[in-house]
């Protein structure tokens, strides 16, 4: 069942991905994404984001300077590395993921999140996700090898793993700041420029120029600057009462 099911989402013609990839970005999905804030919550604590403008301006921050140059382009890297069917790749990139998180608490959500995902897709798809030595893949990483297994387009891939993540970073301050359900589709709403904007500027150009002449991939840069983000991240854990686990 589960052979057949792969062979129909890559079939010609074929809306499974499409399905598939509702399914990625539903809130329900169950791997635990909802109980994550990524440093939200301590930010929240700290008097930091009292209304809608200020986690906007929060959301922007993130998208540009951490999530896009990121995981953003961790998840691109891995989607081109499923193409390719490069397993060795894929060790490489968990390498330098560990690498850019020292937090200790995002990173681990971040594997904790990858492992169910790959759990998930093994059991309900019948996708594959390669094995890391020590700890399971990071959740970009295996994001974006399900969807190229399955199908998805680089630019999709990239869209969905994008607003999935800002998705729940906006579902923690509805709960926490709190902001009302309204505010919170809105927020997400004026979102879609600014996703659309760093796939097609600052995270697809620099794939494009990491190819090389042979059409191998190259390998272009992580890059990460949200201190702040980080310093909340960091102190999240030493919070006197907290209802995330990042």
């Amino acid at each position: 069942m589960r052979g057949e099911l792969s062979s129909q989402l890559t079939s010609p013609g074929s809306s499974g991905t499409f399905y598939l990839l509702l399914q990625l970005t539903d809130s329900a999905l169950p791997i635990g994404a909802y109980s994550h804030s990524w440093g939200l919550e301590a930010a929240v604590q700290a008097g930091q984001l009292r209304d809608r403008a200020r986690v906007q301006q929060y959301l922007l921050g993130v998208l540009h300077m951490g999530l896009a140059p990121t995981e953003g382009r961790a998840c691109a890297l891995a989607h081109r590395l499923s193409r390719l069917g490069s397993e060795s790749g894929v060790e490489k990139l968990q390498q330098q993921l560990q690498a850019t998180r020292w937090a200790a608490e995002p990173r681990q959500a971040s594997l904790d999140l990858g492992k169910r995902l790959a759990q998930l897709a093994e059991r309900t798809w019948g996708i594959s996700v390669p094995k890391a030595e020590g700890d399971p893949l990071h959740h970009s990483v295996v994001f974006g090898w399900i969807c190229a297994q399955a199908g998805i387009g680089l630019e999709d891939t990239l869209r969905a793993f994008l607003f999935s993540s800002l998705t729940g970073l906006v579902s923690a301050a509805v709960r926490l700041v709190p902001l009302g359900h309204t505010e919170g589709q809105s927020l997400l709403a004026q979102l879609y420029e600014p996703i659309e904007a760093v796939v097609h500027q600052e995270i697809l150009p620099v794939m494009k120029r990491a190819e090389r002449p042979n059409l191998s991939l190259g390998w272009p840069p992580l890059s990460s600057f949200t201190p702040l983000q980080e310093r909340d991240c960091q102190a999240h854990q030493h919070l006197y009462s907290r209802l995330f686990q990042s």
